[in-house]
């Protein structure tokens, strides 16, 4: 019996070990917190991650794994939706594209809350304007409200950015 108590205990700490999986979940933005915007046309928001490579997106005791594909796909998602929602559409315009492609999120435990830092790439039509954003997030509510919300925060990054709001307006 003496032998069997400090095996369970390495069993038992090593358990919180290891990866799990990180499914990406939309954080929902509030009302308000993108402004309404002019839409001239119909507006495609689109995937242009391709790998589905497992990324490590937070590790402190264990490990929270998802791929950068999934993730943008959450964000593109989101943005289709917040488009949709605070736009106010005229279809006269020519159709639109924007490309998204989420390659960087990592969420960092320190004391007590979170931190997270996200970094996309966004590709405005066919006129190959495109550029890169870093965003960050903190919350004390949990990992995975970090890294939900660090997405959502993306998204209002992206359409508050007076290159996306010209080019929907076009």
């Amino acid at each position: 019996m003496p032998r069997v108590v400090p095996v369970l205990l390495v069993a038992a700490a090593l358990a919180g070990c290891g990866t799990r999986p990180y499914v990406p979940k939309e954080y929902p933005l509030r009302d308000g917190l993108i402004p309404k915007m002019a839409v001239n046309g119909q507006v495609q928001v689109r995937n242009a991650q391709p790998s589905t490579d497992e990324a490590i997106v937070h590790s402190y005791a264990a490990q929270l794994a998802s791929n950068y594909k999934d993730i943008t796909q959450l964000m593109v998602d989101q943005t289709s939706k917040e488009i949709a929602k605070n736009g106010r559409a005229s279809s006269s315009g020519k159709a639109k594209a924007i490309d998204l492609k989420v390659t960087y999120l990592q969420s960092t435990y320190i004391a007590f809350y979170w931190k997270s830092e996200l970094k996309y790439n966004a590709t405005l039509g066919t006129s190959g304007t495109t550029f890169e954003k870093t965003v960050n997030h903190s919350t004390g509510g949990g990992v995975f409200q970090d890294l939900n919300g660090c997405i959502a925060e993306a998204v209002m990054n992206l359409l508050q950015d007076p290159r996306v709001i010209g080019y929907l307006a076009e």
